[in-house]
């Protein structure tokens, strides 16, 4: 029995101990921050976009006028932000999309998933051709 209770406490011992040290190795702490960082920036640019983009098509102008537009003002307004440029360009396109066709969608005649996939894959198009001009 007592053979046993050691066991048990070497194995326990040797298990937070490879915790610990795995905590300390990788430093997790810094890696949940940069993720939040990223998280709270994508989630302002998005929201800054989508406001950007359905007031332009609720003034008429056409998708694509509305598009270039939103995605040069949320440009100049973010270059300026730590960290913009190496955002993620996909999670930013998969969440303004999101927003954009619950808000405006119905303007530009997208809904649902697929509605969402084709803006993704419009705003990113135009956003490469947006970045390549410069």
């Amino acid at each position: 029995m007592k053979d046993f209770f050691k066991k048990i406490t070497l194995r326990l011992f040797a298990f937070i101990f490879l915790i610990c040290s795995v905590l300390i190795l990788f430093h997790t702490e810094e890696s949940y921050a940069s993720e939040n960082v990223d998280s709270g920036l994508i989630k302002k640019a998005s929201k800054s976009y989508t406001k950007k983009f359905c007031n332009s098509i609720g003034f008429g102008l056409s998708k694509e006028s509305a598009m270039n537009f939103s995605i040069k003002e949320n440009n100049q307004v973010f270059n300026k932000r730590k960290g913009f440029n190496n955002i993620n360009k996909e999670l930013l396109a998969e969440e303004a999309a999101i927003a954009v066709i619950e808000k405006c969608g119905y303007q530009i005649n997208l809904s649902g998933d697929k509605g969402v996939q084709e803006f993704k894959s419009y705003y990113l198009s135009k956003d490469k051709e947006t970045s390549g001009n410069k």
